[in-house]
This record gives C-alpha cells, sequence and structure tokens, in this order.
C-alpha cells in the first residue's frame, strides 16, 4: 500500500514537472513573463513535493533514497530542482533554467518507470556510515556542478555560433556575454572538482578501512579519480589561457558526457560500488 502511494506520489510530481518545464520553454520560445513566473511557482511545488517523498521514503522504507542507481537520479534530480530555483533568481537566461530542467526531468523519468521494489536493506545499508552518506552525498552534489558548468558550455558554444553567423537575434541578446559563460563554466567546474576531490578522499578513506588495498582496482574508483584529473586540467588550461576557448568549452562537455558513462556504465562492472539492486 505504501509502495503504490510513493509510486503514484512520484507519476504526479513528473506530471507537474513537466508543465513547469513546458512553461519555461514557451516562455523561451514567446518571452512571456507570466509563463515563467508560473513555471517558477510550479517548480517550486514540484520541490516541495518531492522533498515530502524523500521523508515519505525515509518514513516508510526506513533508510535514505540514494542508496541504489536509479534512487541516485532522483536524489540528483532534487539537488537539480533546488539549485535551479536559486540560480533563477541570479542567472537570467531562460534556456539555461530549460536545459537543466529537461535533464533533470530526464533522470526523474528513468527513476519513475523503472521496475524496483522498495527494500529496507540494500547490499550499501549493511555498510553505510556517516562517513559514507557524506562521500555518496558530495558526489552526487558534484555532478550536479558539473552539469551546470556543461550547460554553461553549450551557451557559450550556441553563442559563439550566433557570433560567427552574425545572427543577431531575440535569443542573441537573451544569452550571456562569452566572457561571463567562459567564467561561470570555470567557476562551477572548480567547485564539482573540489567536492569530488574530497567525496574521493572520504570514499578511498573509508574503503580502505573496510575493504583494503583492492580498492585500488576497482573500475568506479579509477574513473572517478581520471574523471577528476581531467577536470583539473581543464582548470588549469583555462586558467592559463593557452588553448582556445571554444576548445575548451568542448572539452568540458566531453568531460560531463564520461561523467555520465563512469556513474551509470562503471559502476555496473564496480565491485565495490553496489548502488544498484
Amino acid at each position: 500500500m505504501y509502495e503504490l502511494l510513493l509510486m503514484r506520489m512520484h507519476e504526479a510530481i513528473l506530471i507537474i514537472y513537466m508543465i513547469s518545464i513546458a512553461c519555461y520553454f514557451f516562455d523561451f520560445v514567446q518571452k512571456s513573463k507570466r509563463m515563467k513566473q508560473v513555471g517558477y511557482f510550479i517548480l517550486w511545488f514540484v520541490f516541495i513535493l518531492q522533498t515530502c517523498s524523500i521523508f515519505l521514503f525515509r518514513i516508510i522504507v526506513g533508510r535514505m533514497p540514494f542508496e541504489t542507481l536509479t534512487e541516485g537520479f532522483y536524489f540528483y534530480t532534487w539537488l537539480i530542482i533546488l539549485i535551479s530555483i536559486v540560480l533563477s533568481r541570479f542567472i537570467k537566461t531562460e534556456f539555461f533554467i530549460f536545459m537543466m530542467n529537461l535533464i533533470g526531468f530526464i533522470f526523474m523519468m528513468i527513476h519513475t518507470f523503472y521496475p524496483v521494489e522498495f527494500y529496507e536493506d540494500t547490499t550499501v545499508s549493511h555498510m553505510m556510515n556517516e562517513l559514507l552518506w557524506i562521500h555518496v552525498a558530495l558526489a552526487i552534489i558534484s555532478y550536479v556542478m558539473f552539469l551546470i558548468s556543461s550547460l554553461h558550455a553549450v551557451l557559450y558554444i550556441v553563442q559563439m555560433n550566433y557570433l560567427k553567423k552574425k545572427k543577431f537575434n531575440r535569443n542573441f541578446f537573451r544569452i550571456s556575454d562569452l566572457s561571463s559563460l567562459s567564467q561561470l563554466a570555470l567557476i562551477f567546474a572548480i567547485i564539482g572538482s573540489v567536492m569530488l576531490l574530497i567525496s574521493l578522499i572520504l570514499g578511498i578513506y573509508w574503503g580502505l578501512s573496510f575493504e583494503g588495498v583492492s580498492i585500488w582496482y576497482d573500475s568506479k574508483v579509477i574513473g572517478s579519480l581520471v574523471l577528476l584529473v581531467g577536470y583539473f586540467i581543464y582548470i588549469y588550461a583555462q586558467r592559463v589561457n593557452k588553448i582556445s576557448m571554444s576548445k575548451l568549452m568542448d572539452t568540458n562537455i566531453i568531460l560531463f558526457l564520461i561523467l555520465l558513462i563512469n556513474y551509470i556504465v562503471v559502476s555496473r562492472f564496480s565491485g565495490f560500488h553496489q548502488l544498484f539492486y
């Protein structure tokens, strides 16, 4: 009964979330301040409902909903909504908010329609302690930061394309200037890298304590370390300004795609990260 309630609640949240995204898209196409406000308030409603569903999950199932791969998608979407609400007060690019929530909607849809059961205990539950909780939470937050960074890289490429073609239309003036976009991509990449670094330090410390040196051969650990090095190189390259900004933005997007592969695909070959049923 409670499982059915949670499932129906998730489906309702998904529909309401879709309406909010549609409002943001309409505002981007037609420039409607009213529709933007409606989308913003609906997004707040989605955030409140999703927060309630997380607490309900905690009460009914007895654990937090990020111990499996698809549950991680739901927590990831919750963070996307929260951060997009905050950023929408400072970043006036409607396309950015729309794209960010569209990606969040995709992850929520995967979680909602993925055939799973609600287990009180998972493989992770037996291993979980406060240190590992912080490790997982920081890792997912860093993924959101990298998403925001990559979306600014996408906007940079779009804006650069407008400049090359001299298409100074309405959309051109609704996107930030190239300098601001590249700086925001760098800032969020730095924040994400720091969070991922701390997450890896905590995770490796926990792994060495409970699993031993075999953790160094884990595919997810290796992939995360490679990804972190890749972001550090990207940050350094943008700081020294020796490579064209367009290539750096392409690199930013590629790194985020590698991140998705590492989280969704590589995790399934990991003997240590059992974040799926």
